[in-house]
């Protein structure tokens, strides 16, 4: 379904539905996905560093129970980026043969185990890790397929409007699931949480048997990779991708410092669901205005404020400052992103689509496995937020040098 304003004086928006199968299929595959991402995994982190926080002394060092639960966070997102780099060219060579439909469906059983684990193995740190990895191999299997599919499905000209919608439906699924994930967390328990996810991963599986995609025939490869990787207009590509995911990594971590602040968890999802609901409404028309303005200007305008709130969130200690910011950072994140999703995806249409989206895995993955690293290492050394939160700002400001014209 897709959003289109007509050109005439006074007309009113009106829908332009898209009745492709795949495309309703893939948007019900992505926003179960996402439905899972906002009640179970918005308040990971917290559930990962207070299960870090009771844990034994690491090696015999004597740490603080702040610092043991930052290093549990590290550890865990650090193992999957390094899955997701190890196994992005195999299961990538593999992919042909497996088909996307049943990539998905992987996808989503190996990630109804990892909620099985986090669920019933909350004792051991090291069932923890055999989560992570199998995490980083979910990941490759969805992403990897998921993106592929969408460029194909999507129509270049109106890929605005398609992701618009997308984001729109993302986003109103995402309005009360924090607050609700915040109200179970606290009073049921994140098990429950868990259980949900479990559940819902599960109905994702079910929902990629309805998928028809045409056979897979591009093949990746070590050696394409790197001849890729010499070439200058991919280099700079790969820099956006980089700073994007900074930024979505910095942005992971930003409820639990919210957490520190005040203390409560319904709290935090409280204020994430306020910051989504008033920034909902903004998303039905950026898409179609993407699609009529290819100019970088919002890009770079957008990518500019998103940098100064990341600053600003160094100064934040308050209810009503950290929604103010988290306001103001979703109504603009809403322009910078699509305008960054619509790209890159633009970008990879053709005919060798599934190599640049498994290239584009290997150099985020790259970049996660530093960055986690150095984020443990700040952090059992000092408090850390204000490098986080700078690092994020630089990231937005990488991520705006995407474009969507090959050179």
């Amino acid at each position: 379904m897709m959003l289109r304003i007509r050109e005439h004086h006074l007309q009113l928006p009106f829908w332009h539905v898209d009745t492709g199968r795949n495309m309703k299929v893939l948007y019900a595959i992505r926003v179960i996905r996402d439905l899972v991402n906002k009640l179970a995994l918005f308040f990971f982190p917290i559930f990962l560093f207070q299960l870090g926080s009771v844990a034994p002394e690491f090696a015999g060092l004597a740490l603080t129970s702040f610092q043991k639960g930052m290093i549990v966070i590290a550890g865990y997102y650090f193992l999957a980026q390094l899955t997701v780099l190890i196994t992005a060219l195999p299961l990538g060579k593999l992919l042909p043969k497996l088909t996307h439909e049943r990539s998905f469906i992987f996808s989503y059983l190996v990630r109804a185990v990892v909620f099985s684990l986090l669920l019933f193995n909350q004792e051991y740190l090291w069932m923890l890790a055999i989560a992570a990895v199998l995490d980083g191999v979910q990941s490759n299997l969805f992403w990897n397929s998921y993106h592929t599919i969408l460029s194909r499905v999507t129509q270049k000209k109106h890929m605005g409007q398609d992701l618009g919608i997308l984001q729109f439906l993302l986003q109103l699924v995402a309005v009360l699931s924090p607050a609700l994930a915040g109200l179970v967390a606290r009073y049921l328990g994140i098990d429950i949480l868990f259980l949900v996810a479990l559940v819902l991963s599960l109905v994702g599986a079910i929902l990629s048997l309805f998928l028809e995609l045409r056979p897979e025939f591009d093949v990746v490869s070590k050696l394409e990779f790197f001849k890729w990787m010499k070439e200058g207009a991919f280099r700079k590509l790969s820099l956006s991708f980089a700073g994007r995911y900074v930024n979505d990594a910095a942005l992971l971590m930003w409820p639990l410092y919210i957490y520190f602040l005040l203390g409560a968890i319904d709290r935090v999802g409280y204020l994430y669901s306020l910051s989504l609901f008033l920034s909902l409404v903004a998303t039905f028309f950026i898409g179609t205005y993407i699609d009529a303005h290819r100019k970088k200007n919002p890009l770079f305008a957008s990518g500019g404020i998103l940098s100064f709130l990341w600053l600003a969130r160094t100064q934040v200690w308050g209810v009503w400052s950290i929604a103010v910011v988290d306001v103001f950072d979703r109504l603009v994140s809403n322009v910078h992103w699509l305008y960054f999703d619509t790209a890159f995806i633009r970008r990879g249409k053709g005919s060798q689509a599934l190599s640049y989206f498994i290239y584009r895995e290997i150099v985020i993955s790259f970049v996660g496995v530093l960055f986690w690293l150095l984020f443990g290492l700040v952090f059992i050394f000092s408090a850390g937020w204000n490098t986080l939160f700078v690092l994020a700002a630089v990231g937005v400001l990488l991520s705006s040098i995407i474009t969507e014209y090959k050179e």
